[in-house]
């Protein structure tokens, strides 16, 4: 199969409100800005990827990002596209230039490789990464006060959906307990809970929720510690299924991990990679990590950075892939 040649690119900003704030980790997050990349072929086809730090989770700004994809930019035009998954995955891997190119862009420029690829197949995403057909299930996202997380629940509870990923990391550690208790005995015994502390806790306050909130129903707790080298210190103490978040930017997969870090996703409390392939840097490493996630017996779940339509479009393939409910929650807020 010929490889397709991009003859033009395109980089347009844009600005989405979010429908109501969100707040996070000392974060409140009202709009999301970014930048389109758009590329041609010389028959007309047409495909993007989005590039979009998230603020106060993103390693790089916007301005960065900006000046990594004009930088990138010239680079794109001339390039050869392989229209065969691996063959463009390799294509991706050996290009230098685009390594070093910060997370967002990163993810941009192999999201539209990919979307130009597919497109050329005449290929829905999800089979062009030869994933599985069905319904992509998501966990419902709650943040907010108590009354308004328990409403959103109860809501989405009716509509048929059973996972739920609650946001805390309170100060007000009994304030975070009661939502737990609550939403546990809103959504019953088949419901699921997924926590997310953001890394906001010490070791004590941290082992001092998870005693009060007891392990009922919760699937696993995002990020809980502020040390994260003290995450088997902490399930050894709770008995809490922990998931790796923020951390697996720091990490590489298998053996190229920092040395102090070797055995930590691998560690028996960690169930599950919770991964945004917006801040970790590509589709490449999202596809890395989901097939580490399968070799150690963890879960690999996607999840989003406030993506607009266009960036949701790769992490539903991307989860289509996973296999496991997706973390895409912030559909609700754009």
């Amino acid at each position: 199969m010929q490889p397709l040649t991009i003859t033009g690119s395109t980089i347009i900003p844009f600005t989405l409100p979010l429908v109501r704030p969100f707040n996070f980790a000392g974060h409140t997050i009202r709009e999301r800005s970014g930048y389109y990349l758009e590329i041609t072929t010389p028959d007309g086809l047409t495909a993007q990827g989005e590039i979009a730090p998230l603020p106060g989770i993103s390693s790089e700004t916007l301005k960065k990002a900006k000046h990594d994809a004009r930088e990138i930019q010239p680079a794109l035009v001339g390039r050869p596209i392989p229209l065969e998954k691996d063959e463009l995955i390799d294509s991706i891997r050996n290009d230098g230039r685009l390594c070093a190119c910060c997370p967002s862009v990163r993810f941009g420029v192999e999201s539209a490789l990919f979307d130009l690829a597919s497109r050329a197949r005449q290929m829905h995403l999800t089979h062009f990464l030869e994933a599985p057909d069905g319904e992509i299930a998501s966990a419902v996202l709650l943040q907010g006060t108590h009354g308004h997380i328990i409403a959103r629940a109860k809501e989405m509870k009716a509509c048929g959906h059973r996972v739920f990923k609650l946001k805390v990391g309170d100060r007000n550690i009994p304030l975070d307990v009661k939502k737990v208790q609550d939403l546990r005995g809103l959504i019953g015994k088949e419901g699921v809970i997924r926590l997310d502390a953001n890394k906001i806790w010490s070791f004590s306050e941290a082992v001092l929720f998870a005693h009060l909130a007891g392990p009922e129903q919760i699937e696993f707790m995002e990020e809980p510690l502020s040390d994260t080298l003290k995450l088997d210190e902490f399930y050894k103490t709770t008995h809490m299924p922990v998931a790796l978040d923020e951390t697996l930017s720091v990490l590489r997969c298998g053996a190229t991990a920092p040395s102090c870090m070797l055995t930590l996703t691998a560690h028996e409390g960690v169930k599950a990679y919770v991964i945004k392939p917006m801040v970790l840097g590509g589709v490449i490493i999202a596809l890395d990590w989901i097939e580490e996630a399968g070799r150690l017996g963890k879960k690999a779940v996607i999840s989003s950075a406030f993506e607009s339509p266009v960036g949701l479009r790769v992490l539903k393939a991307l989860a289509a892939l996973s296999g496991q409910t997706a973390g895409l929650g912030t559909e609700y807020y754009l």
